[in-house]
C-alpha cells in the first residue's frame, strides 16, 4: 500500500510540474530528486545520522 501512495503521489508531482514549468524544468526537478535521494540512500547504508552528530557535538561541547 505505501508504494503505491507514493507511486501515485510521485506521477501527481511529475505531472504538475511539467503541466506548470515545462518538460526540461520538470525534468530538472526529477533529476534532482533522485541525486539527493541517492544521496541519502548512501548516507543511509553507511549509517550516518544526523542524531548521532548532534550527540558528538553535544558531548565535545559539555567537555
Amino acid at each position: 500500500m505505501k508504494l503505491v501512495l507514493i507511486g501515485a503521489i510521485t506521477g501527481l508531482v511529475l505531472s504538475i510540474s511539467w503541466i506548470v514549468w515545462g518538460f526540461w524544468p520538470a525534468l530538472a526537478i526529477l533529476l534532482t530528486t533522485a541525486i539527493f535521494a541517492l544521496i541519502g540512500l548512501t548516507l543511509d547504508l553507511i549509517g550516518f545520522s544526523f542524531k548521532g552528530i548532534v550527540n558528538k557535538l553535544s558531548a565535545k561541547l559539555a567537555e
